[in-house]
């Protein structure tokens, strides 16, 4: 309240406590309504924006099985040393079950080579360095600038950190006679980068570095430069069953279907004797068994069942009705206390899981497949029933649940009115933070009418107070002429 003036100074009357009792009585007047409404609507927006948050999450699950593929989960096993194995597999959405004898009979790698030079601080002189690999439209080069002062260790720096490098790594080895061995690598595995070449220019010294794969009259793979051959790039091989994949990197991505196996070894050797008692050493061969991932699947429905539970739950809380005592009421009632978008969307969820079917007879619904609801609308698993599904209905199960036309698929597309934008929800929030700016409005106004109506009350309590002033001050003075004139 603003203060204008302290009322009652001249006539010596409280009218500042009668002032204060008016605008305040009068505040409450107007203001209770306008607080109640504003609290109910602010209470009821915080319980919708609390529903559309947990029917979002429901649909996230139902989404994600829904989707193509979701119930294609698959158990590997790999017969091998888990210490030190020899490939790893790792399951995709496509893949399939199956038996596998999987065998690595060679590994990725690049092409290398190797000098010995003399005296590793020397000066090599100007000139250029490039190297090259690959062909065609896969073909890749870059050329390094050599100083004149530049030695072993500034050229390594130059290799390794130039801008248009396809990975070529420089290292340096210090030999125990003092010597150093300069290697460079082309980091690009496989055959297509096996022909890894470094051609120089100008200074005579760095002819040392030249180097090139050739085949020679024994058909061995050797350098056709002044740079030993380490290595010669190489693709990776497997057998898989009898039959050769290969693979420019240690990883087989999609060579198998649905499947990447990544190599880490040689697989072990074992001696194979012949029917006619010849024996020769051979690589032992793992095998990898595919199957359907009954756990993981059963996880997943899990999440959906608790999930579904939950939202029901949530649903009563939110829509719980006050509770009274004495005739009061006791203010437990959820955000949204007997709104019944709840228990309608409560109802219509409980009734699409009831009269879901699927086309045929037998296994048609999702409650003969293991899926159980108590009397409170709850859902559970029966693990003997639904794991016999699996293996006997495996499709039908995902017919019931995944794809376009599953359950999951209609739940989200259900619930989607309600969570989308310009959805049932959105427009309640709409229309709630509408009435809110109202209520906040008809607030601002009443603050006003109340600084209005407090003026009104001073100007109304001075006059009364001037007024009663001058009626003292006149009463006093008729006191004083009345007493002299008795003296007299």
């Amino acid at each position: 309240m603003s203060s204008i003036t302290s009322a009652g100074v001249a006539s010596g009357i409280d009218f500042e406590s009668i002032i204060e009792a008016s605008v305040t009585a009068k505040s409450t007047s107007l203001s209770s309504r306008v607080t109640e409404q504003k609290t109910n609507a602010e209470i009821e927006l915080t319980g919708v924006g609390k529903l559309k948050s947990l029917l979002s999450s429901f649909q996230d699950i139902c989404t994600d099985i829904a989707e193509k593929n979701s119930f294609n989960k698959r158990s590997i096993t790999v017969h091998q040393d888990a210490t030190d194995p020899v490939f790893t597999v790792e399951g995709k959405d496509d893949a399939s079950n199956g038996n596998y004898n999987i065998t690595v009979t060679q590994l990725a790698q690049s092409t290398s080579y190797a000098t010995t030079v003399a005296d590793s601080t020397e000066q090599l002189g100007a000139g250029t360095l490039t190297f090259s690999v690959g062909s065609g439209d896969d073909a890749k080069s870059f050329t390094v600038d050599v100083a004149e002062d530049d030695t072993l260790e500034s050229l390594r720096t130059k290799i390794n950190q130039h801008t248009e490098s396809f990975g070529v790594t420089a290292n340096i080895l210090t030999l125990s006679d003092g010597s150093s061995k300069f290697i460079l690598d082309s980091t690009l595995t496989g055959d297509d980068y096996s022909n890894f070449s470094i051609t120089s220019t100008g200074s005579a010294n760095l002819e040392q570095f030249t180097a090139g794969v050739t085949t020679d009259a024994s058909g061995n793979k050797v350098s056709s430069g002044n740079m030993d051959l380490v290595k010669v790039g190489q693709d990776a091989l497997i057998d898989v069953d009898g039959s050769v994949l290969s693979s420019n990197t240690n990883t087989f991505d999609d060579t198998i279907k649905g499947l990447k196996i990544t190599v880490n070894r040689l697989s072990d050797t074992e001696t194979i004797t012949d029917s006619d008692g010849t024996t020769t050493t051979g690589y032992k061969s793992n095998k990898v068994s595919i199957s359907t991932d009954t756990t993981a699947i059963k996880d997943m429905l899990q999440s959906f069942i608790d999930t579904y539970n939950t939202l029901r739950s949530s649903l009563d809380e939110l829509s719980a009705r006050n509770t009274y005592t004495d005739g009061e009421s006791n203010d437990d009632g959820g955000y949204l206390a007997g709104d019944s978008t709840c228990d309608s969307i409560k109802s219509s969820l409980s009734n699409m899981l009831s009269s879901f079917k699927l086309e045929g007879e037998g296994v048609n619904n999702i409650f003969s497949m293991g899926i159980e609801m108590d009397n409170y609308g709850n859902l559970s698993i029966n693990t003997d029933t639904f794991n016999e599904i699996v293996d006997s209905n495996y499709e039908q199960l995902v017919a019931a649940f995944g794809g376009d036309n599953g359950i999951c698929s209609q739940m989200d597309k259900y619930l989607e009115e309600y969570t989308k934008s310009s959805g049932v929800l959105d427009l309640r929030e709409q229309s709630l933070n509408s009435e809110i700016k109202t209520w906040e409005d008809k607030e601002s106004a009443n603050a006003f009418y109340l600084e209005k109506y407090e003026q009104s009350l001073r100007a109304k309590y001075a006059s009364l107070d001037t007024y009663i002033a001058n009626m003292n001050t006149s009463l006093s003075y008729l006191y004083s002429a009345f007493s002299s004139s008795s003296s007299s």
